[in-house]
């Protein structure tokens, strides 16, 4: 999972290096796009699978109810 993200987040460096280099107008705002849009899913997914871990540790913490169970009793013959 890390790698992914980190990945992304090296790509996203990489497009912001080429905007800087690149003196061509559109280049450098689809280039600007694209590195916001992978640095944001990389921030994005992270935070989601934190939160969904967070709550899943926050369930298992919790004191769980107390069911009652029925017995199953034999039939009566008659």
């Amino acid at each position: 999972m890390a790698d992914r993200r980190d990945e992304r987040k090296e790509t996203a460096a990489q497009c912001l290096a080429l905007a800087h280099s690149t003196t061509e107008p559109h280049t450098r705002a689809a280039l600007l796009t694209m590195a916001q849009k992978l640095y944001d899913q990389a921030r994005k997914r992270a935070h989601d699978y934190e939160a969904a871990q967070r709550e899943f540790n926050d369930r298992q913490m919790l004191p769980q109810p107390v069911q009652d169970q029925q017995q199953i009793q034999p039939k009566k013959d008659g």
